[in-house]
């Protein structure tokens, strides 16, 4: 298992992991954007084979995280991570008769990593201005409802005169 680690990103890669990519990656597209520690619980539920590779590759990729970057393993985010094709290794039962059976063990390499969320630095907080009540429909103040909500609201219905309902009769010839 190589590693490679960039700037807020640390990439753990695991080789030959014996389950089809196509597989593999369903499990994958399943856990991106999540935060790792979360990640990990979902998938010692899943019952996929490929499910226990890709804990200990997210195990490994946050134990990067925090040893390299000091970072803490509750704020890491996975942020990519999919699985490409691996070597395929080509075996037989022996079948009645003499004859094989060939069939095919199917590997994958994984790919994944995790992103340290950066803390944003706030500038001087701007000193709050003071906003002017917001006048409904029918000229009162309405509470708490900004300029462009208060235009969405909807003008209240006209009633409606009542009309004469008319019903037909049976004439019967």
């Amino acid at each position: 298992m190589a590693n490679k680690v960039s700037k807020q990103l640390v990439i753990a890669k695991a080789s030959h992991v014996l389950s089809s990519p196509r597989k593999t990656n369903l499990i994958l597209k399943a856990i991106v954007g999540r935060p790792a520690l979360l990640a990990i619980k979902q998938l010692t539920v899943n019952t996929k084979r490929a499910g226990k590779p890709i804990i200990q590759l997210i195990q490994q990729a946050v134990g990067n995280a925090v040893s390299q970057f000091q970072a803490s393993p509750d704020v890491l985010i996975i942020d990519s991570a999919f699985a490409t094709k691996g070597r395929t290794l080509k075996r037989a039962h022996i079948g009645g008769r003499g004859r094989t059976k060939p069939y095919e063990k199917i590997t994958s390499h994984l790919t994944l990593s995790v992103r340290i969320p950066t803390a944003k630095v706030l500038s001087s907080p701007k000193p709050a201005t003071p906003v002017s009540p917001v006048k409904g429909r029918d000229g009162k103040a309405e509470k708490g409802l900004p300029p462009v909500i208060a235009s969405l609201v909807p003008e209240p219905k006209q009633s409606h005169s009542i009309k004469k309902v008319i019903k037909p009769t049976n004439k019967s010839k």
